[in-house]
């Protein structure tokens, strides 16, 4: 959505009554000044108007225009001043006001923006740019039920109002309104053709908010128009891609490509390829657009995760350490590092790498997940991932899964000592469990701990609640055979045997 741009305006705000009447010669240097302006000959109006002013300094006129020059120039807090200077002037003026507001609109000012056009319809209750504007506001703040009656008074007015109907368009498809918004695309399409730029703009904001199925034809007839655009393709192509068509997506990428060879399209197509299962089109493609635009962060990272999904380690290893290298404050790739690391068996590694991360950006919950699964491994970082833990939980104790890690670490920590104490690591357990009450491999945990402690009937009860959590968890199965074969009740013991080997073979 775009503002309603003031130099449309600009020529009959002289309408506005002034005061007093201003000399003839104020009049004449004002005069000249608006000549100039209307030629955009920014530094010659506001030269020309500031002379109006040194001769008559009530001539609200010559203030309005300084602003609009100074808007033209981008110089906003000097618009605001001559502005606010007009709206002192004459106070009833709606157009200064209006100029205003625009201005603070400009500078995300949006809760002065709006009180200055609700002034403005105060004095000119028809003013229809202020309406606009404030439907435009309430948009923006995320108001679309608040939005849509300011757009429908401006098409009331005017139904060939093109940017009010697309303003009630978005609040409509926000409000989930789809038969009115149905009613709004056939008032578009009946207004615009498809060489118009605002109808791609439908069809984009149509695809934005999901509604491929109106969205797709209207990029079609867009197309026709323009079969070498690049914009148009790729954004039909991704619209194909969201609307889960991928043959379609992969099919404007490709004859996109053949005219456009950029990386951002080429990140599209891996995406379309590793949606048909096609992987090494997919890192051929993630390879091209890194390549392309090897300074994108996005694009390095995109190419090194699509080898670690596929379990390709040590090359991903080598992307992902360049990126860290070429990227030094990148959290992602330094936590791709760290799992790759980790799924290549490099546990000291990927220790360091997590720690890396987490010092960059401390909230990231994945990173601590595969962190508690260094720790048994990384001997040398335990100090550290425990301080790490430790520090992570009292930010941030809604986490299960660092709950659950490190409740390990805490228990695989008191297993060093001559009497071990399993209680805070047991506490820790059980606040997951509060957290996650289907926890799985926190009940298995738990029961680990008890069985180890000898409480071999109370620990089978903790396994239990784990496969029933997760009937798959083939190592609640093995633990939940020993407790019984402890017991001696070994045709149970043999069951949950049985059923281990199967899971394990499955996993």
């Amino acid at each position: 959505m775009q503002l309603l741009p003031f130099l449309l305006v600009v020529s009959v705000f002289l309408q506005s009554s002034q005061s007093t009447t201003p000399s003839i010669e104020a009049q004449s240097w004002f005069q000249q000044a608006q000549q100039h302006f209307e030629k955009q000959e920014w530094d010659k109006s506001r030269l020309a108007a500031a002379r109006a002013l040194e001769i008559d300094p009530t001539l609200a006129d010559a203030e309005v225009l300084l602003g609009l020059v100074a808007t033209a120039q981008a110089r906003l807090p000097e618009a605001e001043k001559h502005l606010r200077r007009a709206v002192s002037l004459q106070p009833r003026n709606d157009r200064a006001q209006g100029y205003l507001a625009s201005v603070y609109l400009q500078e995300k000012r949006f809760g002065e923006a709006s009180q200055a056009f609700q002034k403005v319809l105060k004095l000119n209750p028809r003013n229809q740019a202020a309406s606009y504007n404030l439907g435009l506001i309430a948009l923006i703040q995320e108001k679309p039920a608040e939005a849509l009656p300011y757009f429908e008074k401006v098409h009331q007015t005017d139904p060939s109002d093109v940017a009010a109907l697309i303003g009630m368009l978005e609040s409509q498809l926000l409000l989930k309104r789809q038969p009115d918004a149905r009613l709004s695309i056939q008032k578009l399409k009946a207004l615009l053709k498809p060489q118009d730029p605002r109808f791609f703009q439908v069809s984009t904001l149509l695809a934005l908010h999901g509604e491929f199925t109106s969205a797709i034809p209207l990029m079609e007839q867009v197309r026709l128009v323009f079969p070498q655009s690049y914009d148009v393709n790729y954004n039909l192509a991704l619209a194909y891609f969201r609307s889960k068509n991928p043959d379609k997506a992969a099919e404007a990428l490709q004859s996109l490509l053949s005219q456009h060879p950029r990386a951002e399209a080429y990140n599209l197509l891996a995406s379309v390829e590793e949606t048909q299962q096609h992987y090494l089109e997919a890192v051929r493609a993630y390879q091209k657009a890194a390549e392309l635009e090897p300074g994108n962060e996005d694009y390095r990272y995109d190419y090194a995760n699509e080898l670690l999904q596929h379990r390709t380690n040590q090359e991903a290893i080598v992307l992902f350490a360049t990126g860290v290298r070429d990227f030094p404050k990148s959290w992602r790739l330094r936590l791709g590092l760290g799992c790759a690391y980790y799924l290549a068996g490099k546990f000291d590694e990927a220790a360091q790498a997590l720690l890396e991360t987490v010092k960059i950006e401390p909230t990231i919950k994945l990173a601590y997940f595969f962190l508690g699964k260094t720790y048994e491994s990384a001997e040398s970082f335990q100090p550290a991932i425990r301080e790490t833990f430790k520090a992570y939980l009292e930010r941030n104790p809604d986490d299960p899964w660092a709950y659950y890690h490190y409740g390990n670490i805490l228990y695989l920590r008191a297993q060093l000592d001559p009497q071990p104490d399993s209680q805070p690591a047991k506490s820790n357990l059980n606040r997951a469990l509060v957290l996650k009450p289907d926890f799985a491999e926190a009940y298995l945990q738990l029961g680990i701990i008890l069985q180890q402690e000898g409480q071999l009937k109370e620990s089978i009860a903790l396994l239990n609640r784990a496969i029933q959590s997760n009937p798959k968890l083939a190592a609640a199965h093995y633990r939940l055979a020993i407790a019984y074969k402890r017991l001696g009740e070994n045709d149970r013991a043999k069951a949950q045997f049985d059923l281990y080997e199967k899971f394990k073979a499955e996993s």
